[in-house]
């Protein structure tokens, strides 16, 4: 789930594989979706992975959806809900306590008991190029960092993957006409940021 995890596996495999030959062959996939959902930071994470030698062979360029938590939050996140992908999600209290679900709708079926909450974010790909209406909001600031730490070499990876893949279940609001042209967006928004 988390960078911290990440290390830990693979610092074990590696020493249970008793060879250096290993490390320099497998590599993480680092997703900004996902880590942006876990409330961890590119510069940190990254730095985690440098400091234990752990190479990063590909990163996904994707934004999650997040809300910062109010009483309109469920009128908000309903259009979100939909059976093909589960969209697990972290709430977080001001005071760093983390709840998580397994998907959006359990966490909206247990709004009232959770609304002591600051932040949601949800496992929800949302188009880079767009942000949502507010108050919805996106982890577009974690893909950001990322690219800028590709821009300064501080990370050695040249595999980059875009991965919003909810175009077909987007609420209508934001549905795209032709997943054609929001594929060329996402690739015209992730050049101009190079």
């Amino acid at each position: 789930e988390t960078t911290e995890e990440t290390v830990q596996f693979l610092q074990r495999l590696f020493d249970d594989a008793g060879s250096k030959e290993i490390q320099s062959t497998i590599g993480v996939n680092y997703d900004t979706c996902h880590l942006a959902v876990e409330f961890e930071e590119a510069t940190d994470a990254f730095q985690k992975l440098k400091a234990a030698n752990i190479r990063v062979s590909k990163i996904h360029l994707s934004s999650a959806l997040r809300i910062k938590i109010s009483d309109s939050a469920p009128t908000q996140l309903s259009p979100y809900i939909e059976p093909r992908y589960l969209h697990q999600v972290i709430a977080k209290d001001d005071t760093g306590n983390i709840t998580r679900y397994k998907d959006l709708d359990l966490a909206l079926n247990q709004f009232s008991k959770t609304n002591q909450h600051d932040e949601w974010r949800i496992h929800y790909h949302v188009p880079l190029f767009m942000s949502p209406e507010p108050p919805l909001l996106d982890t577009r600031d974690h893909v950001i960092d990322t690219i800028q730490l590709l821009k300064s070499n501080k990370i050695d990876c040249q595999h980059l993957e875009m991965e919003t893949y909810t175009w077909d279940v987007l609420p209508s609001e934001i549905k795209p006409n032709s997943v054609i042209d929001q594929i060329a967006k996402e690739y015209e928004w992730v050049l101009k940021q190079f």
